[in-house]
């Protein structure tokens, strides 16, 4: 018996030519945790875009589908392409990624007038109005969420009468683990920021927190020039080095040879833009403790919500105490791995695809159940 499709679509996949970012790795760390489920039942289709058509294994079970993008939108998140309904046509079931974008518009109409049972998940990203002013939540079965900061947001902005799921979490402790028993570890020497070069984060807080005898390396994809020839100015005449290029492997590494993964996401820019949901998880927060690391975060959006101040890391209000978090982690070696101990173990219990995953393939299974019941 052939197993199962799952279809995930998201406008922007992780890759080089797509896009590196969280809400990229997400889908395919969920694809995981559901194959590994599944036990063979399922399998995960990947549905995204791009200027051709493109087929490619990811893992056993999980599959990157690439559509031909039909135009060239004025936003990345609004690209649409004429092959989705052939792509989702096998799916028993559809899960959108990132919804209020033209391109899941589309997909949310496609997959409903095919009959599939649909899930949605908002990455709190907003490309077109359209949905949102038409209520476009309340055709899916199913919102799924991964904070419940993230499910506030979409009941407050939607108020939609579908059922909201809360599944935390989303990360592959098998990627991301601790360094090898048994053999050399590389030294702590650093800390570190991992994440896109977008002003949102607030790394220019970081680096203007950052006390001048504490080196920092700052790892991620400049998306924005600007920003990051600011991030370069404030950085002159500190121990700071940027790395934008990094792999998955060298980003492992980089976990392991950090006293602490520090991400400072800010509700109001250094531009005085306001973002009102910057970080609905912070996925680098679990792929650090994940690595044994422990992490800072400030007290923003969802982030507290995966970090045990004391226990995994610590939250931050301001300057000064970020500052003092920095130096207290720098000179406490025992404290550093302690937490990072502590953080593993939470990831392992509570945010791991392997945990996670079970949790959602459930309401998968029951969508699906409802509706064969209601088709009979």
């Amino acid at each position: 018996m052939s197993a199962r499709q799952i279809a995930y679509l998201t406008p922007l996949y992780f890759d080089e030519r797509s896009y590196l970012g969280g809400g990229e790795r997400y889908p395919m760390n969920m694809a995981t945790g559901i194959v590994v489920a599944a036990r063979g039942e399922f399998e995960v289709v990947l549905v995204s875009y791009g200027s051709e058509s493109m087929r490619r294994a990811l893992r056993p079970g999980v599959t990157l589908r690439v559509l031909k993008a039909a135009g060239r939108p004025a936003h990345a998140l609004d690209v649409v392409s004429w092959e989705l309904p052939d792509a989702i046509a096998a799916a028993d079931l559809v899960h959108i990624h990132t919804v209020f974008t033209r391109c899941s518009e589309m997909g949310l109409l496609v997959a409903k007038q095919q009959g599939k049972p649909i899930c949605v998940t908002d990455y709190g990203g907003q490309s077109s109005t359209l949905g949102a002013e038409l209520g476009m939540l309340d055709l899916a079965d199913r919102i799924i969420c991964y904070s419940d900061f993230g499910a506030s947001l979409v009941r407050e902005r939607t108020r939609t009468r579908t059922p909201i799921d809360v599944i935390k979490g989303g990360v592959d402790g098998g990627k991301f683990t601790p360094p090898p028993a048994g053999g050399p570890r590389p030294p702590r020497d650093r800390v570190l920021f991992v994440g896109r070069l977008l002003p949102h984060k607030g790394i220019d807080r970081l680096i203007a927190a950052l006390p001048p005898d504490l080196p920092l390396t700052v790892c991620g994809r400049p998306y924005s020039e600007d920003y990051y020839r600011l991030l370069r100015n404030l950085a002159a005449g500190k121990r700071v080095e940027f790395v934008t290029d990094a792999d998955d492997e060298a980003i492992q590494r980089l976990y392991w040879q950090a006293w602490v993964n520090v991400l400072p996401s800010v509700y109001r820019d250094c531009y005085g833009h306001t973002h009102l949901w910057p970080e609905l998880m912070g996925l680098t927060l679990l792929e650090s403790m994940a690595s044994g690391t422990p992490v800072i975060c400030s007290r923003v959006a969802a982030m507290p919500e995966f970090v045990r101040d004391g226990q995994t890391g610590f939250i931050f209000d301001g300057p000064e105490q970020l500052a003092g978090q920095l130096r207290r982690l720098a000179g406490d070696p025992a404290l550093v791995e302690r937490l990072g101990a502590s953080a593993r173990r939470e990831v392992e219990n509570e945010y791991d695809v392997e945990v996670v995953g079970p949790h959602l393939l459930a309401i998968y299974r029951e969508l699906i159940a409802r509706r064969k019941e209601a088709a009979a």
